[in-house]
């Protein structure tokens, strides 16, 4: 069963695959000034070229992030948001055009022409003039929906009991069209006044509360918080894929201290914007894809050797799999080659240690050079982690460090990393001291993560792996 999230935006794939067809149909006709007659003979061969440009208008659409959850921006701001896309689109086919007419012209000895080039700006002028209509049809249907019937709303609780969280709650009541269900209110744990009949428990049960009423929206509306209690709230919220907003006085409003949001009129401040933008978020995981894929296949028979050449060290399995924690706070199977001899924890997690007796002499070799993460490639081609970003830790002492360090689930906000900004600076930690230490590095990463900060760490792990600087 499709969540209604996912319907939606298959909804709104179908709708652009028409639209980008009917786009071309048009710009087609008017270009050539073909004949209904002539134009039907002509159909079969514009298949493949429509079909084609489909593809590429789909990718480029998501590269822009308008394949995402569209109830918390406006009609305007999607519109704009189109409308980039669809420049940056013909742009590059304006490109590829005018490389074809010089490549053209020179094998024909022809002067090349400007008149493709004036069909690329006709070709954005129709786009522009039918996809931001058809966005904006499908966008008021939804809402519509979202109105009559309560299709695809986020299950929202707010933090706080009193005057300003009910009039919070009203206001979203009154304005179905936001997407959001409030489930209720959680109470601070040291307010004693009256409580709302919807009271769901306290910030001690936060966790819990939010697990069981499968919660997708935080909204902080107390009178006033502690900056302690604060952090508390983020680092429960945090990595989950929650949304955690805080309704603000007049001095945040004035001060600008945050990225704001509204709710018609409303003003909220964001405490978990996402660290990328839509379109660098999606170049990252892009070029992810395609560097995990061209490893796999180019270093394959490197692996196999390798592979063997494992077995041949520790008489066991040369895959090792691990549970480690992975983008919001979900737990997954880390691929590594075997570095150590076979049960060499004994069923209690350890970390590695300087001149490790558990390592092997092939396991250091491949330690050395960073060599034991290259089945990682595997886990970033399904998604489950990055290129570049955070080290996954296992469960075992991810709970520790989010007990000393709250924050700590900040980390899951993103997909981990075969390599990382802390373990280019830091290295390899040995106890939970230098876990933590490692941490302001990843976290450091977090808040200023861009894609060229990823190409830096990128170099920096290539000197870090000639340098045989793995433990």
């Amino acid at each position: 069963m499709l969540k209604p999230e996912t319907k939606q935006r298959l909804l709104t794939l179908v709708i652009d695959f028409f639209a980008f067809n009917f786009a071309f149909l048009c710009y087609y006709t008017v270009r050539n000034t073909v004949p209904f007659a002539a134009f039907t003979e002509q159909a079969p061969m514009l298949v493949l070229p429509m079909l084609t440009l489909s593809v590429c208008w789909i990718l480029i659409f998501w590269l822009f992030g308008l394949y995402r959850d569209w109830r918390f921006s406006s009609r305007y701001e999607e519109a704009v948001t189109v409308l980039k896309a669809i420049t940056f689109g013909t742009f590059l086919l304006f490109i590829l055009i005018f490389a074809d007419d010089i490549v053209e012209a020179q094998a024909t000895d022809l002067p090349h022409t400007y008149s493709s080039r004036f069909g690329a700006a006709l070709y954005w002028l129709v786009l522009c003039s039918v996809m931001p209509i058809g966005r904006l049809v499908q966008r008021s249907y939804q809402r519509r929906q979202l109105v009559e019937k309560g299709i695809g709303r986020r299950r929202a609780v707010i933090i706080g009991t009193g005057q300003r969280a009910l009039s919070l709650a009203a206001d979203i009541a009154h304005h179905p069209a936001l997407g959001l269900d409030v489930v209720g209110f959680i109470k601070e744990c040291h307010d004693a006044t009256a409580l709302p009949a919807r009271t769901l428990g306290s910030l001690d049960d936060l966790d819990s509360t939010l697990a069981l009423h499968h919660i997708s929206e935080v909204i902080i509306a107390v009178q006033s918080v502690k900056h302690d209690e604060l952090l508390r709230i983020i680092g429960r919220c945090e990595g989950k894929n929650i949304g955690l907003k805080i309704l603000p006085d007049m001095y945040d409003i004035l001060s600008g201290a945050a990225r704001t949001t509204q709710i018609y009129g409303t003003p909220l401040i964001e405490l978990s914007s996402p660290p990328l933008t839509p379109f660098a978020e999606n170049v990252k995981r892009l070029f992810d894809i395609s560097v995990s894929l061209i490893a796999l296949i180019f270093l394959s028979p490197i692996m196999a050797i390798l592979a063997f050449l494992v077995w041949l060290d520790t008489k066991a399995s040369p895959i090792y799999s691990q549970t480690r924690i992975g983008l919001y706070g979900k737990p997954f199977t880390i691929y590594k080659f075997r570095s150590m001899h076979k049960d060499a924890e004994n069923g209690v997690p350890q970390l590695t240690q300087k001149n490790d007796s558990r390592i092997t002499a092939f396991g250091r070799f491949l330690r050395k050079y960073r060599l034991d993460e290259l089945p990682q490639f595997w886990n970033v081609l399904i998604g489950e982690m990055s290129i570049v970003g955070p080290r996954p830790e296992r469960p075992y002492f991810v709970e520790q460090l989010k007990a000393i360090a709250p924050h700590y689930a900040r980390l899951h906000c993103v997909r981990p990393g075969i390599t990382s900004w802390g373990q280019v600076k830091f290295g390899y930690a040995s106890n939970l001291d230098e876990m933590l230490e490692r941490m302001k590095y990843d976290l450091f990463y977090v808040e200023n993560m861009s894609l060229s900060m990823d190409f830096k760490i990128l170099l920096a792990t290539i000197y870090v792996i000639f340098a045989g600087r793995g433990q």
